[in-house]
């Protein structure tokens, strides 16, 4: 990712006018993304880093399947051979592995891209000491390329669940929204995280643990119902439980959304987005000299 990232073109005062002065409109953190030139230098940095990442290797492009199916069939066997773990009424296998995999794909970018924010911006020193590159993108790129691999992991996903259970789901015309929130909060973790991981870079080994205990404390290797009473709420305050439960329903179950959990966790999506992106740009300036 450093020489990605390092290779990214110097735009000019004038097309990065955004990134070098203060916060000043509550909708900056979209309109500057949605700004031409940084528009076209994050969709470069996302290609060069989705296919950098896998340049050299045996299997190269294979491995953003390879790697979800390898923990799908890890988790298939240890949850629902050895511990008899079901989603619903069917108890096979294979609706075990639809459910499971739902629950996987988002979270592995999601993990994917938090562990990877809080060393990305130390990665490239020499883009922090440019004055007129916009760092904020850094966090986006590092989002949107997980996101590229879990899109590929869904397309396998809908046809393994069209095979399995015999048609479509028009609730899956519900799938962007779910999408949006998720890349909401993503991006707005990934820059509250990046700029942390500058000061503290113990970051990294904290998020570690962290991203372990938070996938044991979602429902994505078992279903949300085998929690305890006293522990449901653990569902509501938890926005990636709120997504995977979101992601199956519309996916697997013929349903839309639970609108009342999808409004929820989307206000706590927007509330990271802006609340990271104004702590990100605030800190950013002193990056050069801690680093």
């Amino acid at each position: 990712m450093t020489a990605t990232l390092e290779q990214a073109p110097v735009i000019s005062p004038e097309e990065d006018l955004l990134s070098t002065e203060p916060v000043k409109a509550p909708a900056e953190p979209i309109t500057s993304l949605l700004n031409h030139h940084k528009r076209s230098l994050v969709k470069m940095m996302v290609s060069r880093d989705f296919k950098g990442r896998y340049r050299g290797s045996l299997l190269g492009a294979l491995w953003p399947f390879i790697h979800p199916v390898g923990h799908l069939l890890l988790y298939t066997f240890v949850f629902c051979v050895v511990l008899k773990v079901r989603f619903g009424a069917d108890g096979s296998t294979g609706n075990f592995a639809l459910y499971l995999m739902s629950g996987l794909l988002p979270w592995g970018a999601i993990s994917e891209s938090i562990a990877r924010s809080t060393t990305c911006v130390l990665e490239v020193p020499n883009l922090v000491k440019r004055v007129v590159f916009p760092l904020e993108v850094i966090p986006v790129v590092v989002t949107l390329s997980s996101a590229a691999t879990q899109i590929g992991g869904m397309l396998i996903l809908m046809a393994c669940a069209i095979f399995y259970q015999g048609g479509v789901h028009q609730s899956l015309l519900f799938l962007p929204v779910i999408a949006f929130s998720q890349l909401l909060f993503t991006t707005g973790l990934c820059w509250l995280l990046s700029s942390l991981g500058v000061y503290v870079r113990d970051m990294r080994h904290l998020m570690s643990l962290g991203l372990s205990v938070w996938m044991y404390m979602t429902p994505i290797v078992y279903p949300a119902s085998a929690l305890p009473e006293k522990l449901k709420f653990l569902v509501w305050i938890n926005p990636v439980a709120g997504i995977v439960t979101d992601y199956r329903r519309v996916i697997l179950e013929g349903n839309p959304p639970d609108f009342a959990m999808y409004a929820f966790y989307t206000t706590i999506s927007i509330l990271f987005f802006f609340s990271g992106y104004y702590f990100f740009m605030k800190t950013k300036r002193s990056f050069a000299d801690v680093m």
